[in-house]
């Protein structure tokens, strides 16, 4: 017997329309209430119409009549990690991946509940597994471009999100999601054109989780480049409509640079107070909230949220891994290998890096450089580790072991490759800057692969320099900031690597103390122009008026004129730092160095 609202509800779900194919499913369901077939579709459907809910109901009944069905464990799997129950969804899922190795879709369902995580290489790996077998599935495109862009490999994730829009051209989360990996290219006049086309001229679509997100993406564009006023004509109306907590976080940023604190407090506690909010956004709520909270000046109670915020983040660093790697780079690049080993041929004299611990003053270093009419920031670039990745690929040896005794000719196409992706950002500047903070732990391949590079390595205060790091949102990249202990032995870490490297490198290698820039800003900027041999230039000193795209966590602070109010910060929080404190002691830190 036909069942057309079945058919139809079918290539509606394929086609990505899962509003109609929620009807239409709903209406097959009326006319045959028990029929297995459209029950299932429509617990697949409400995974992807906010309903997430319901999607597990469904499944646990039809698990119930089938227990030892195998689809549909992995079909509530997936239920409750669309439902932000991760830690449930998560055995079920590898349940399904083991038992069904052949089937793509459960190892996207498995990495969508990895991302809920934090797991993010994990579910990368996971999901280019799942591309291979299943080269344009529009599920897995989609999840793995968003994954990529997560982990901060914008280029990669381009092609893929690109790939899925010409499947699906007038999807907006996958418009929006292309709009972000713009954003965060710098790109931000395509980005603005695009999410302006998402929304229209009326915005009458917020209030839908996909358009909010394209709002959010338009003010965290229009802000980034400085256009505030603009950004706060956007976003003010909105926040008198009771937002999502999706929106509250695109929201706080702009009112918190604004100093709108006692304006965005409600909202953020009112986003807060939403039920089964995802951690991820519970954890960039409960920052912003701490951030709004310090201008009261009841430091336990803000420090109280920004412990948790950290707290949202599970405790995945590993020790062990970190310092086998440290102690590799210091026997792979020992003094004697670098003055021995051969280096490339090329000349990189037009590189500067700026490195140091994350929150140690590297974005205020290029911002003095890039006022300069000569040089280009280029901001955190990826470059030298897609390079790293690269020439392990190429002498199919993991690094940092594949460098030892490296040739001129692997390290000369080592330089190429970098270089040519550099001198893109601007072929006609003397100097770009690459800020990736922890290349600090490649000076020794820059030395030997570089050659004419220079170095300019941030300090800071190390406890301000940590307590900054833990009271920001940094990247699940950088996991040893969630936790006191393992940030201050991190730091330790770093500090005895860098003690090596200036040890064992003929690399020129500035360093720049943050709290003496502040106190004397011409001065250290002088140094810093004469230390990458460039003529001095006034406007260096007028850094914060750039007109430059930053998408960092300094976003704010550089269009300000230089101010001390970060110095010695940690001092209103030094009553909950003994953690900190006590494992930079540990690792022989002066934690009253500058």
């Amino acid at each position: 017997m036909p069942r057309p609202h079945l058919t139809t509800a079918q290539k509606l779900y394929q086609s990505g329309n899962y509003a109609d194919a929620e009807r239409a499913c709903r209406l097959a369901l009326k006319a045959k209430p028990n029929d297995m077939q459209a029950t299932r579709l429509l617990g697949q459907i409400t995974r992807h119409t906010g309903k997430a809910q319901e999607s597990v109901l469904i499944f646990q009944k039809l698990g119930r009549a089938r227990p030892n069905d195998i689809q549909l464990l992995g079909e509530l799997g997936a239920s409750m990690a669309a439902a932000n129950h991760f830690a449930h969804a998560l055995p079920l899922l590898q349940r399904a991946v083991k038992a069904l190795p052949k089937a793509p879709k459960w190892k996207v369902h498995l990495a969508r509940c990895l991302l809920g995580l934090f797991k993010t290489n994990e579910a990368i790996t996971l999901l280019e597994e799942a591309l291979a077998q299943s080269p344009d599935d529009p599920d897995t495109l989609f999840l793995l471009a968003n994954a990529l862009l997560n982990a901060a490999r914008r280029e990669y994730a381009e092609p893929h999100i690109r790939a899925f829009l010409a499947q699906q051209p007038n999807s907006v989360p996958g418009r929006t999601m292309l709009a972000n990996i713009l954003e965060y290219q710098g790109r931000l006049d395509e980005a603005i054109e695009l999410l302006d086309d998402i929304l229209g001229p009326d915005r009458q679509s917020v209030g839908n989780p996909a358009y909010d997100q394209a709002v959010g993406g338009l003010i965290r564009c229009l802000s980034v480049q400085g256009n505030y006023d603009e950004a706060l004509r956007v976003c003010q109306p909105l926040a008198t409509q009771h937002p999502s907590a999706k929106l509250v976080q695109a929201i706080a940023p702009l009112y918190l640079s604004q100093k709108l604190h006692d304006e965005i407090r409600p909202l953020l506690e009112r986003a807060l107070a939403t039920d089964n909010l995802p951690q991820p956004d519970r954890a960039s709520l409960l920052f912003r909230y701490a951030k709004a909270l310090e201008p009261l000046k009841n430091h336990d109670v803000t420090f109280s949220a920004y412990t948790k915020a950290n707290a949202c983040y599970p405790k995945s660093f590993d020790h062990t891994l970190k310092q086998d790697l440290y102690t590799q780079l210091r026997s792979v690049f020992s003094k004697d290998s670098i003055a021995a080993d051969p280096r490339a041929t090329l000349d990189a004299s037009n590189c500067v890096f700026i490195v140091g611990m994350p929150r140690s003053g590297t974005t205020l270093v290029e911002q003095i450089i890039d006022a300069h009419p000569s040089a280009h920031g280029g901001g955190e670039l990826p470059y030298l580790r897609q390079t790293v990745d690269a020439l392990a690929q190429l002498s199919k040896t993991e690094a940092p072991a594949c460098f030892e005794h490296a040739s001129p000719d692997l390290l000369d196409k080592g330089a190429r490759l970098y270089l040519d992706q550099l001198k893109a950002h601007n072929p006609d500047a003397d100097r770009i800057t690459d800020k990736l903070p922890h290349n600090f732990e490649l000076l020794g391949l820059i030395n030997r692969m570089l050659p004419g590079a220079r170095v300019i390595h941030c300090r800071r205060n190390p406890v301000d320099t940590c307590v900054s790091a833990y009271c920001t949102q940094l990247s699940a990249w950088h996991n040893y900031a969630n936790n006191l202990d393992t940030l201050g032995w991190t730091y330790g870490q770093y500090a005895s690597l860098m003690q090596h490297w200036h040890e064992a490198c003929d690399l020129p290698i500035l360093d720049v103390q943050y709290e003496e820039t502040v106190a004397d800003l011409e001065t250290q900027a002088r140094r810093i122009i004469e230390f990458i041999d460039l003529p001095w230039d006034a406007r260096c000193l007028r850094f914060y008026q750039t007109t430059r795209a930053v998408t960092t966590a300094s976003v704010d602070q550089v269009r300000k004129p230089i101010y001390s109010t970060s110095i010695a910060r940690w001092k209103r929080y030094e009553p909950h730092l003994t953690p900190l404190l006590d494992a930079l002691k540990d690792a022989g830190v002066d934690l009253e160095s500058n």
